[in-house]
């Protein structure tokens, strides 16, 4: 079947060879396209790409060595196997054929029965090795839309875990998804290779609070001291829920859920970690997630004013916040105004 169906493109500046080789080819059943130059052989490999190539060396203007070469050179035709026809035979000639990718060596006068043999060995070692690409790029394929899908179930999971948690303190998945897209927004500013990442496990921000008594959580007025630390347990539940799966979003979402609440100048919680000792993900979502707080209504409050909104960011860069990523954030105000408003 290969014999049937392989094109040969034959190169020699040698009528005679050319006409001797393509005779001994077109009995095995190839077919067979000659090439007197190096020049018109490259043309003829542009127009349609052979299965293999036998190649002459000593051609004026381009010798077989530069055609090769160039071949070898193109992502389209580096697999394009090549052998050398050639009446040098010193070490040095066919040493150097090897070197600018040849796979073979034939010296003239040719042998009818090895030409034909060493045609034959290559073109099946080419389709073996066509077919075995195939089949590892269709397991590439099958592996990453099973990666994909696992990575969908990750995020729907988290998504959908948030929205419960929201939904216990009385809030809308809507404000699950404004912090998404601030935090997508600020780390994409910020530009970091982790935006989508942080996008993706940021829902989970306050999974924590599942564990938070109701009385508590839906308080609608100022919390006791005991209500406030146990309120504030819900950043290390949050983190040792998650912290169990070794899957990079639920790493990073365990990461948020833990640092969202520690503050730049180091008085937040519950590590009072101080500067970039807070990750960055958990500087990016603890910006988001104030932000929205403050303006969206809460079971305890109403909207802040925006302009009231962008005082207390500008009055606490450096202290609550990152001062850079505060920086970003009122650099693209206008962006982050549009995600509020989009996601009511």
């Amino acid at each position: 079947m290969l014999q049937a169906i392989a094109d040969i493109l034959i190169v020699d500046d040698t009528t005679e060879n050319l006409q001797l080789l393509s005779n001994i080819l077109k009995d095995s059943g190839y077919k067979v396209r000659p090439a007197t130059s190096g020049k018109l052989a490259l043309k003829a490999v542009e127009t349609k790409q052979p299965d293999l190539i036998l190649l002459d060396i000593k051609m004026p203007e381009m010798d077989g060595y530069e055609v090769c070469s160039l071949l070898k050179a193109n992502p389209d035709t580096k697999d394009i196997p090549i052998l050398f026809i050639s009446a040098l035979s010193d070490v040095n000639d066919k040493l150097k054929a090897f070197q600018v990718g040849g796979l073979d060596y034939i010296t003239k006068p040719f042998q009818f029965e090895e030409v034909k043999a060493r045609v034959s060995t290559h073109l099946q070692l080419k389709a073996y090795q066509d077919d075995m690409e195939a089949k590892i790029k269709e397991g590439v394929e099958k592996v990453e839309v099973l990666t994909q899908e696992i990575i969908d179930t990750q995020r729907e999971v988290i998504y959908t875990m948030g929205e419960i948690c929201e939904t216990r303190s009385h809030e809308t998945g809507m404000h699950i998804k404004r912090v998404a897209e601030y935090c997508y927004l600020l780390a994409h500013l910020a530009g970091s290779d982790d935006a989508w990442l942080i996008k993706q496990a940021s829902p989970m921000h306050d999974v924590g609070k599942v564990a938070i008594p109701d009385a508590i959580l839906n308080k609608p007025g100022k919390f006791t001291a005991e209500e406030w630390k146990t309120m504030q347990t819900h950043s290390a539940l949050g983190y040792k829920m998650l912290s169990v799966s070794h899957r990079a979003l639920f790493r990073m979402a365990a990461s948020i859920a833990l640092e969202h609440h520690e503050k730049w100048d180091g008085t937040g919680y519950p590590q009072r970690l101080k500067g970039e000792q807070i990750s960055f993900e958990g500087r990016v979502c603890a910006i988001a997630d104030v932000f929205d707080a403050l303006a969206s209504d809460r079971c305890y409050k109403k909207a802040w004013p925006m302009e009231k909104v962008v005082a207390y960011f500008k009055e606490q860069s450096g202290k609550q916040f990152d001062p850079h990523l505060i920086d970003l954030f009122f650099a693209s105000f206008d962006e982050f105004l549009a995600i509020n408003h989009k996601f009511r």
